[in-house]
């Protein structure tokens, strides 16, 4: 069925479930309605929209009392006049839907009722006459980062020259991934040199580094390639020295943002970023995530995290809050967490984690992240 190009909509603290429909039925028009609380969430979706070319137009609505509902609703009505229309009711409260429903019917010649089912990626039609719709794949990252009020600053895969260096390199990082339980305290270690070696307290960089011993067996083997892609100089012994900042880098944990990145190449999600710092608009405060991946409009946050983690049970209940909260914050209520760990996390703080909807990933369990990920996109 041809649907109306003019939408009208309720601003919500979940715009994903406004702009999804809009971009899919490719709207050319859309009013939004906002209620003193949610002005900033239809600034939010405005932008969204306008990113797609779309006409948006803002209309205050008075949800105060229901006889100002009532009101409100009527005046509405009688602005947008017979023109077909497309109504999403999916948000607001039910008075103002209702309200909205009775009196744009009594007045629009073809009004088209919609409800987006989200969890369910469908969109719902009550009127002119009662259909499903598969909801399809629409968003990319910034997308719904706009719709929650947020704005990219910046990503590592953006940069050539980084995705040159992973893809490099990806061979002995597929290799630290996949076998992570073999190295266990190592990752430790080295996380512990390259932090030394980059002194973030100081511009001296200091690339000469020593173990407390020999590294033997399964970490002198990791060594040796790591030798062979020219990250380090090794000659067997207890000195290593780090090739540069970035090589350094890479061993204090960004050889497991490079695993994910390395990942997902071969998966295929419809959009994904490494590193990635976003800042809400209005602020100038930062925030960074190892890696957000969108699929069927969705958004999954990961924190990648290969040593410092599963020694303080406070810090660690900290770092996965963290992740809830940002994670909610720039992708709604869709959005899905996943801790990546080098290193063991114990049954304490794995049920920590899924009170707050954060799934694991640790050890020996690092390399059934192609798995989740598969899982995790299918609908």
């Amino acid at each position: 069925m041809k649907r109306p190009a003019r939408h009208l909509c309720i601003a919500t603290g979940q715009n994903l479930a406004n702009l999804i429909p809009c971009l899919q039925l490719r709207a050319r028009e859309v009013l939004i309605l906002e209620t003193p609380a949610m002005r900033d969430a239809a600034v939010n979706l405005k932008r969204a929209l306008e990113e797609h070319d779309v006409l948006v137009r803002r209309l205050p609505f008075d949800d105060s009392t229901p006889e100002e509902v009532s009101a409100s609703a009527e005046a509405i009505a009688l602005e947008l006049g017979a023109e077909p229309l497309v109504f999403n009711a999916t948000g607001g409260h039910k008075l103002m839907t209702l309200a909205l429903a009775e009196n744009l019917g009594a007045l629009a010649d073809d009004l088209h009722l919609l409800y987006a089912e989200t969890r369910k990626d469908r969109l719902d039609w009550l009127k002119p006459t009662p259909a499903m719709q598969p909801m399809d794949d629409m968003l990319v990252i910034d997308d719904i980062l706009r719709a929650q009020g947020y704005r990219r600053t910046s990503a590592s895969n953006s940069d050539p020259y980084w995705q040159i260096e992973a893809d490099r390199r990806a061979t002995l990082t597929r290799r630290m991934g996949d076998e992570a339980d073999k190295y266990g305290k190592f990752f430790g270690t080295l996380n512990v040199l390259a932090d030394l070696a980059l002194n973030d307290q100081s511009d001296v960089f200091d690339p000469r580094q020593s173990f407390r011993f020999k590294p033997r067996g399964d970490n002198a083997a990791l060594l040796d390639d790591a030798r062979k892609n020219e990250l380090i100089h090794w000659d067997g012994g207890e000195t290593i020295v780090f090739a540069n900042r970035d090589a350094a880098s890479y061993f204090r944990g960004g050889w497991l943002e490079e695993y994910v990145w390395t990942k997902l190449k071969g998966i295929g999600p419809r959009d994904w970023a490494i590193n990635l710092k976003t800042m809400s608009y209005g602020t100038n405060v930062e925030n960074e995530f190892d890696a957000l991946v969108a699929h069927r409009n969705r958004l999954l946050a990961i924190e990648c995290k290969t040593s410092g983690f599963g020694k303080n049970d406070a810090k660690d209940v900290s770092y996965i809050y963290k992740l809830a909260q940002l994670a909610d914050q720039v992708g709604g209520a869709m959005s899905q967490k996943l801790l990546l760990s080098a290193r063991p996390v114990h049954d304490d703080i794995r049920q920590r984690a899924r009170d707050y909807g954060v799934d694991i990933l640790a050890a020996e369990e690092v390399k059934q992240f192609v798995d989740f990920m598969k899982k995790w996109m299918k609908p």
